[in-house]
């Protein structure tokens, strides 16, 4: 693994000028490409600019006009509003014009049949810069249209008595659409917003959903003017904001960096990925070459590690290498098992054997029952109560006390082919050869008088003191130990419900003693 490693990192660090030039290069297209944009957005907010400034002086003209001529308040209602019609006509982003009396009611208007509305502020007012008698509002319905429009309102003064209203609304749509037609930069949503963050009216322009959200609105309704980066819906945007030259209202512009990112991304994916295929070509020549002297030596030692790993004990490995440290490494792998084999079948606590023996030694007792050479014999045993031992005295007590018990059990289970092993936590099993049923319990019973005359101290157990409970079955030939041990493990709960510190067994199939 080291030498794999060297050959990558040689080849790599050789490799590494190349990549690091086109990665600067992906980097600086894509920094042109933004700034080239945030160019273009900031030259279209200078035309729309312009735009809202021409067609508030061309509806601020035409109030001033109608002011001064007498051909429209001084001739009938239907004869105005004709008038009003085909001057409203000459500008495509008025919504319509309309004359009011002083009560605000309608006197004519381009729209047809509009005349006695009463027409009523349902917003703030801004006076114009130009004129001191126009006022403008933000986006609103226009009663008299029934269309959003962005309306303007010019008082008529006789003296200082308000002579009549002209009302002159620009449709909000139109507007947004002149301004759309600006831009020479791919734009993807567009919207006006009030001075609340509330949207007047919007467009979405790419397919999709919309990433204007509440939170963005808040925050441009009285944020920066003019353009700048922002993530909206987990991709990035360039934000263009411009505020309309007469209300409060501003005017939204969002232009996505998605593809302009894609493009340096996969750029800069082609460079990587050329890299790498060069780097593995190398590194696949040179470990060609390593193979025979290195890499299989490597592949032995992997292996027996593997072995290890999977409970394989018993086996070696020799190799013979120039590097010395595939040497020092065989030598510390075969210590390493030998190492293994004295520890990996022994319980750590108690010194017994532990789970994986026992169940490498009932799969012995299992070939020993299908050749038929004679019964065994299995016992699980439980501590009883040992949970409420261990919160009154502490783990370290427990402790103590299960490594007594194992001493006690050790003596039970000595001669050959015999074994004491700690099947988990504070259970034992101990398996034996006996085939005498009366035998096997009164050996079961001769050890939990042993752990009674331990008087070790049990104050939340009702025998006083630490106690087992016992269950055992036989194994006959054509069974299996795992059988045996299910049964027992019934028996051990017939003892716990009988009172606990008591042996329940099975002496044949479907019979029991307790």
């Amino acid at each position: 693994m080291r030498i794999r490693l060297i050959v990558v990192i040689v080849i790599s660090l050789c490799l590494a000028p190349f990549l690091v030039q086109q990665i600067l290069i992906a980097h600086r297209e894509r920094a042109e490409s933004l700034a080239e944009m945030e160019r273009s957005l900031r030259t279209s907010l200078e035309r729309v600019q312009d735009m809202l400034l021409e067609t508030q002086a061309d509806v601020e003209n035409i109030a001033s006009s109608i002011s001064i001529s007498n051909s429209f308040q001084n001739t009938s209602p239907e004869q105005c509003s004709k008038r009003l019609s085909s001057l409203k006509d000459l500008y495509t982003s008025i919504e319509h014009l309309t004359i009011l009396t002083p009560q605000a009611i309608v006197y004519c208007s381009s729209i047809a049949g509009v005349g006695g509305i009463l027409v009523k502020n349902t917003g703030k007012m801004f006076k114009s810069v130009h004129n001191n008698d126009t006022y403008w509002g933000e986006p609103q319905v226009s009663p008299i249209s029934r269309t959003l429009v962005i309306p303007s309102a010019t008082v008529i003064r006789n003296d200082l008595h308000v002579d009549y209203l002209v009302l002159a609304s620009l449709k909000a749509e139109t507007v947004l659409n002149k301004a759309l037609n600006l831009f020479d930069v791919t734009l993807t949503e567009a919207a006006i917003i009030s001075a609340e963050g509330g949207i007047a009216v919007s467009k979405l322009i790419a397919p999709g959903q919309s990433v204007m959200e509440d939170d963005f609105l808040r925050r441009s309704a009285s944020g920066f003017l003019g353009v700048r980066q922002e993530v909206l819906g987990g991709e990035p945007y360039y934000v263009a904001m411009l505020k309309l030259p007469m209300n409060g209202s501003r005017f939204l512009f969002l232009s996505s960096l998605k593809a302009t990112n894609d493009r340096a991304w996969n750029q800069l994916k082609g460079v990587v990925l050329t890299s790498v295929t060069e780097t593995v070509m190398l590194d696949a020549i040179i470990m060609f070459l390593a193979e025979f002297f290195f890499i299989r030596n490597l592949r032995r030692i992997g292996a027996l590690a593997g072995e290890i790993s999977a409970g394989k004990p018993g086996q070696r490995i020799s190799v013979r290498s120039p590097i010395a440290d595939f040497n020092r490494l065989t030598s510390a792998l075969n210590l390493m098992v030998d190492t293994l084999e004295d520890t990996s079948r022994q319980d750590a606590l108690t010194g017994i054997a532990n789970r994986r023996a026992l169940d490498s030694h009932l799969g012995e007792c299992d070939q020993r029952l299908a050749e038929g050479k004679g019964p065994m014999a299995v016992a699980m045993i439980d501590i009883d109560n040992f949970k409420l031992f261990n919160d009154r005295y502490g783990h370290a007590a427990g402790d103590r006390t299960l490594q007594s018990v194992v001493q006690t059990l050790r003596r039970f289970g000595k001669r050959q082919g015999e074994m004491a092993a700690r099947y988990g936590g504070e259970e034992f099993t101990l398996v034996i050869s006996e085939s005498d049923p009366d035998l096997f319990r009164a050996h079961l019973e001769a050890f939990r008088r042993s752990i009674e005359d331990l008087n070790i101290p049990h104050p939340d157990s009702p025998h006083g003191r630490v106690t087992v409970s016992i269950g055992y079955a036989m194994a006959q030939p054509g069974t299996t130990m795992q059988q045996a041990i299910e049964r027992a493990d019934e028996a051990l709960y017939r003892s716990k419900d009988s009172g606990r510190n008591r042996t329940s067994g099975e002496l044949h199939f479907g019979q029991y003693a307790i």
